[in-house]
């Protein structure tokens, strides 16, 4: 019982804090953003160091040593700009969602959704993905969104509390999601996944080539889409010229053959390359933080 009413004092306390920090005007909270973000980067040597290793590792001799610090220096203060972005937009009014976001390829996600198999919108930690709850509102699809769980329970419940507030889009926790993602496809609707984590358990993901480097990623996605013939469509948020797009990509193509391991693999590999690609045309806003490689094949550890 304490803990409960501890949780949720410690819940109450996040929502006001938020609420408060969603009161900053745009430019003051891109500035404490980049400001919080250097601090951050300066002082949290642990990722600072997996950061800059997992950029040297992904562009090899492209980049400096002087350019992989600035770059993931970046990376930080986009990380902590999220933070004044989310609790900005959760005070939005969300028939202005139109006015604060550019979208693009939203036809591709109408056309989609018409072939009657429901859709698999898949995307990664780029930008701002937070605000991808913008495009139930707007399309009036019925969304139901997987995510994976947040340890802490008083911010759990704010993440997902917002994740939802516009009403428009359900959410479906990783763990045994499967059955509940099939069951949203064969009504007609749509499915949100973000796939770019690394997979600890092998047996779940397969091996691909990602930044010039084995990943262990999941194949969850592929495997859905060759067993219910759903439509995927990358969806990515990113910000470019002072503006936050976000932008559904065309239909990807479905590789099927007779060999249903091959199939996973491939199609897995290119779900993955569409995001490299996207990953590298505004570097400074991926999750270079998080050790997508840490999971290595076993050949490797022999």
């Amino acid at each position: 019982m304490k803990i409960k009413m501890m949780d949720n004092v410690l819940y109450h306390a996040i929502s006001i804090s938020m609420s408060l920090l969603g009161k900053i005007p745009v430019s003051a909270g891109n500035m404490a953003g980049d400001i919080l973000g250097a601090l951050w980067f300066a002082f949290d040597k642990k990722h600072c160091k997996l950061t800059c290793s997992n950029i040297k590792h992904a562009y090899g001799s492209e980049k400096s040593d002087v350019e992989v610090k600035i770059l993931a220096r970046r990376v930080f203060q986009n990380i902590a700009r999220m933070l004044f972005e989310h609790t900005r937009f959760h005070g939005m009014n969300p028939e202005d969602f139109s006015r604060h976001f550019s979208l693009k390829g939203f036809e591709n996600l109408y056309s989609a959704h018409a072939q009657g198999k429901g859709v698999l919108c898949y995307s990664c930690h780029l930008g701002n993905w937070e605000l991808f709850s913008v495009i139930p509102y707007i399309t009036k699809l019925q969304f139901s969104v997987v995510y994976q769980t947040v340890e802490f329970a008083p911010m759990n419940r704010y993440i997902n509390e917002k994740r939802a507030f516009t009403g428009a889009a359900s959410m479906i926790p990783l763990h045994n999601a499967l059955d509940r993602v099939k069951a949203c496809l064969a009504k007609g609707d749509i499915a949100g996944l973000i796939v770019d984590q690394n997979v600890r358990k092998r047996h779940r993901g397969v091996f691909i080539d990602f930044f010039n480097r084995k990943a262990c990623v999941h194949k969850g996605l592929a495997m859905l889409a060759l067993s219910t013939k759903a439509p995927v469509l990358p969806v990515f948020t990113y910000r470019d010229k002072g503006k936050i797009y976000i932008e559904i990509l065309p239909q990807v193509p479905l590789i099927q053959t007779e060999d249903e391991q091959k199939d996973i693999f491939d199609n897995t590999k290119v779900y993955h390359s569409i995001i490299e690609k996207q990953i590298r045309q505004y570097p400074d806003q991926w999750f270079w933080v998080h050790n997508k490689w840490k999971t290595r094949p076993l050949e490797e550890l022999e």
